[in-house]
């Protein structure tokens, strides 16, 4: 379970740097676009377009990753005064209730993938981009969101029948505010131990 669980977690970190690349193009793309436009009154056209597939499949190529760095938004204000039995009852409600939303998003990326090669559809703009493309890479994010609530749910379904309440909770429990602090201050220790400027 737990080598799963770290090829999961080497997926999501190659995932959101492949985002960060392709954003930083995106970025790139753009710049010289405007540059062309403003000095020579020129345009590559569809940098607009591309940038929108871009949003799209680096935000669903993320999700996942957040995930596992428990980067998603939580509101934990009663959460933390709870036993430790609660809690884990909670996270795995949380799993189970975002891994249904997933599953629908995820079922409904699958259609609209589908009706786009079915019909062949193409993008209604000068680059006229075959809109499986885009749309593929952007349900494979969702699907490996869906991947990774699973991952997650068995592992803290496994921690937690192993009596290990502390590593269920690691894995898929809020962090606190102390646990965060900790995290922050040990990159920059991290960091100044190697040389590097904080």
């Amino acid at each position: 379970m737990n080598a799963l669980i770290r090829i999961t977690d080497r997926i999501g970190t190659w995932l959101a740097w492949a985002s960060g690349a392709i954003l930083f193009a995106t970025a790139v793309l753009i710049a010289i676009e405007v540059v062309l436009r403003k000095i020579f009154s020129i345009s590559m056209g569809g940098a607009d377009e591309i940038s929108y597939y871009a949003l799209a499949i680096s935000s669903s190529w993320t999700f996942g990753y957040a995930l596992l760095r428990k980067a998603h938004i939580r509101i934990d204000v009663l959460y933390s005064r709870m036993s430790s039995k609660v809690r884990i009852a909670l996270d795995l409600l949380s799993l189970t209730l975002f891994g249904a939303c997933a599953l629908v998003a995820t079922y409904f990326a699958f259609f609209v993938l589908q009706t786009s090669i079915r019909r062949g559809s193409v993008a209604n703009t000068p680059l006229g981009t075959p809109l499986w493309i885009p749309q593929s890479l952007w349900f494979a994010g969702l699907v490996f969101l869906c991947l990774v609530i699973l991952v997650l749910l068995m592992g803290t379904i496994y921690r937690t029948i192993h009596k290990d309440a502390k590593g269920a909770h690691e894995l898929s429990g809020a962090s606190s505010l102390l646990e965060e602090i900790r995290e922050g201050t040990g990159k920059q220790v991290q960091a100044l131990a190697k040389g590097d400027t904080p």
